[in-house]
């Protein structure tokens, strides 16, 4: 044996590059401003509510610092995510991003020289920095660059990362308008079953979110199933509204987006996805 060999030496473990370093701090610096503005929001909704007489649904005015809250930690966690390789991750900024830069085009938010314009910026720069390529070898593990906590977990493909954003995001979205609605109860009994009503959707659809976002294949279905429900309502109130020669275009509008989220959750992809994860006695596999 030779004596004088020298052992080799360890594989050096790949450094972040800078898009992922600058994407992870964009997503720190989100991530505070939404937990400073659930800060700011929680104290006054407080002054606001201890002018109110007495009402238990003064509560639900809180509702709107605590969503920021939570779009502050889930930015939290995606921050964190990114910078240990995970794709879906990296996908799911990707598409806030982008989803986030088209309605302020939209709303023109983002042409308002100041804090609209800087924010559009940023997202913009957020959305670059993590489709450049190093972020992409960075998130993947059959790269020889990518990140030495990417573990060993399945990434989901991209259709289901669109449709458990856009799912969740929806249940917020109901949530804020269901809780104004029955705060405010300014247009009488109709408008509080209305709330009632998209209240315990929210219910609904938050346990069925649960579930799928843990590949739960009876999740997927009873959600394609109740998306179908609401697309045939929308084109029957469509329908209605044209025979009586009222507007039309809204519900038929509006039945486009429950028929896509059908699309999407009937699709091989949804399909594959949750059945590899198990079905009601299948494993904890998510997408963590």
């Amino acid at each position: 044996m030779d004596s004088s060999a020298t052992p080799a030496a360890p594989p050096v473990k790949p450094r972040a590059p800078v898009p992922v370093v600058g994407a992870v701090v964009l997503l720190w610096l989100t991530a505070a401003a939404l937990g400073w503005l659930a800060a700011v929001s929680t104290l006054l909704t407080a002054f606001r509510v201890s002018t109110l007489p007495p009402d238990p649904v003064n509560a639900l005015a809180f509702l709107e610092p605590l969503l920021f809250a939570a779009v502050a930690a889930a930015v939290g966690l995606l921050a964190v995510k990114v910078w240990t390789g995970r794709d879906w991750a990296r996908r799911v900024v990707l598409l806030l991003c982008a989803v986030v830069l088209v309605t302020a085009l939209l709303t023109r938010a983002a042409l308002d020289f100041g804090s609209g314009l800087a924010g559009a910026l940023a997202f913009a720069l957020l959305l670059v920095l993590v489709a450049v390529p190093s972020t992409q070898h960075w998130c993947d593990r059959d790269s020889p660059r990518h990140s030495p906590r990417i573990g060993e977990r399945e990434e989901p493909p991209f259709l289901v990362v669109a449709e458990l954003v856009l799912l969740w995001a929806a249940v917020a979205a109901a949530a804020y308008f269901s809780a104004q609605a029955l705060r405010l109860n300014e247009a009488g009994e109709t408008s509080t079953r209305a709330a009632l009503a998209l209240a315990a959707a929210v219910v609904v659809h938050g346990a069925l979110n649960l579930a799928l976002t843990r590949r739960r294949e009876w999740a997927r279905i009873a959600t394609a199933g109740l998306s179908v429900a609401y697309a045939l309502a929308l084109v029957v109130a469509a329908v209605t509204a044209l025979a009586g020669g009222e507007a039309w275009a809204a519900p038929a509008a509006l039945a486009v987006v429950p028929a896509a989220f059908a699309w999407a959750l009937l699709n091989a992809e949804s399909k594959s996805w949750c059945r590899r994860g198990g079905g009601s006695a299948g494993t904890d596999t998510d997408t963590g």
